[in-house]
């Protein structure tokens, strides 16, 4: 999360702008998709909780599909039983609305200081390789952690900012924010991702920590944090463990890239430096994963605040921002910082007054807008059997959000008719479907036999949702039909 750092104030001034769960409760939720938002301090130093019901509502009804949620400490030690017991209490609330959780493991995530997260930094020490007894800890705890909630967090970030520091007292040396140098960045997420995925095989992905991104000395491909990226590749391949990891496990230690981007906070943003430090940063990555890599940036946080600009503009760099991401084919999802305004950092869409309809900003409506998903097609209009099948069958808390499951999170047309891809509600993976046979969802275990090898081509779309039949559950579809029994499994007819 981004807090108010004294060095973020500093420059604030300088340039006078800077900046197993039970799903509960079935509502008709806002439209989502795979965008995302998020909510300052999910819990208080106390351990109080700070995502109420009210919160979790009302970041559903951002129409946001994924809200990125800080697992600091807060009073604890480490990640106690009471830790898990506070976060699972926040997770299955934002889960019961159909939400989607962005994991944050960061600095406040285990105890330590920041000489201790710099340790042995290859760039300064002598025979350094970055890794040292916090990385070690820290590994294991998002190990563990990727364990508690597997199953129910698919996706993990690694740290918030490493490259961002407050001051630079000597060549090559920096201190200050969250930075950690790109050695010691390198080595925190090989032991991260070999925790997580290659000695205990987790379902899970790994988002390397949102870069820092600005535009405090001007455009450039350094203030996009490409070059910190790069720099982390160089690290982790000469002195890390990095080509022993694609050896053994397939991939260099990050399933996707975080970015976070605060560019033109006095005013309207230009799409045209948007665009460019995303593909600055994709360039960086692709340049060791190759031309073709389906690795994709997480923009893990992008705003403005309205205590540099006004409502009105902040509303239309909502919109032009959206539109960049939707359309760059780097971006998986683009996630809002954040819901609500605090003292002096007013990037949310609603007032710091409350959450209630009085209380929405203007960007309120273009944050919804540019971030619905349900039911509409990438070219903005709506296919309303598909909504209104959502509607009345749910909505985010039952169906969860659109997702690209190969044809686009939009509703799209797909052999026999039109249909859109669902992850995060309480029935797990689906498409709703409509053809001239009607609109029906086809759901989980019947969906994943569905897109096993011809069987979309011989049973083509259905004509039924499922209803009980024997012993067992059927589905009818346009060219056969799917029973389920105990005995017997799913079977094809």
């Amino acid at each position: 999360m981004k807090r108010v750092s004294k060095w973020v104030a500093a420059l604030m001034i300088a340039v006078l702008v800077f900046t197993g769960f039970n799903f509960i409760g079935v509502r008709e939720a806002a439209a989502a998709g795979p965008q995302g938002i998020q909510f300052g301090r999910p819990i208080d130093d106390s351990g109080n909780i700070l995502i109420t019901n009210q919160v979790a509502q009302a970041l559903a009804d951002s129409g946001a599909g994924f809200v990125r949620l800080n697992f600091r400490l807060g009073p604890y030690t480490s990640d106690t039983a009471a830790f898990y017991s506070t976060y699972d209490t926040i997770v299955n609330r934002l889960r019961s609305k159909g939400l989607q959780v962005i994991g944050l493991i960061s600095n406040e995530s285990w105890p330590g200081t920041q000489s201790d997260w710099t340790n042995n930094n290859a760039e300064n020490t002598p025979g350094g390789d970055g890794y040292n007894n916090f990385i070690d800890q820290f590994g294991y705890l998002a190990g563990r952690m990727a364990g508690h909630y597997d199953g129910v967090i698919k996706y993990w970030e690694i740290w918030n900012e490493p490259n961002c520091w407050g001051s630079n007292p000597s060549p090559g040396v920096y201190t200050g924010c969250s930075f950690i140098y790109p050695s010691n960045f390198a080595a925190m997420l090989g032991h991260v991702y070999t925790q997580m995925k290659y000695y205990n095989n987790y379902d899970v992905e790994v988002i390397s920590g949102g870069i820092f991104g600005h535009d405090i000395a001007g455009y450039s491909s350094g203030g996009s944090g490409a070059d910190y990226l790069s720099d982390t590749y160089y690290e982790g391949t000469t002195v890390g463990s990095w080509n022993w990891i694609q050896s053994n496990a397939g991939s260099y230690p990050l399933d996707h890239i975080g970015q976070h981007i605060y560019i033109d906070q006095g005013g309207s943003v230009s799409t045209t430096q948007l665009n460019n430090y995303i593909n600055y940063v994709h360039s960086a990555y692709a340049a060791y994963e190759g031309s073709g890599t389906t690795k994709k940036i997480f923009m893990t946080e992008i705003g403005w605040t309205t205590d540099a600009v006004s409502e009105a503009v902040q509303a239309s760099n909502i919109t032009a921002a959206y539109n960049v991401m939707k359309a760059s084919p780097y971006i998986q999802s683009g996630v809002w910082f954040y819901l609500q305004d605090e003292p002096s950092l007013s990037y949310g869409i609603f007032k710091s007054s409350g959450l209630g309809s009085s209380d929405k900003k203007t960007g309120w409506t273009n944050f919804r807008n540019a971030t619905a998903y349900e039911g509409k097609l990438s070219g903005g209009t709506t296919n309303t059997n598909i909504l209104n099948y959502f509607n009345s069958h749910g909505g985010m808390a039952t169906n969860g959000s659109p997702y690209d499951n190969g044809g686009s999170a939009y509703v799209h047309y797909w052999d026999y008719g039109y249909v859109q891809d669902y992850d995060g509600g309480s029935i797990g993976p689906s498409a709703i479907m409509t053809s001239g046979s009607g609109t029906f969802q086809v759901r989980n275990g019947f969906w994943q036999t569905y897109l096993q090898g011809t069987n979309h081509t011989y049973l083509q779309f259905p004509t039924s949702d499922e209803f009980a039949y024997g012993s067992g559950t059927r589905q009818n579809f346009q060219g056969g039909y799917m029973t389920w029994d105990p005995m017997n499994g799913i079977q094809v007819f």
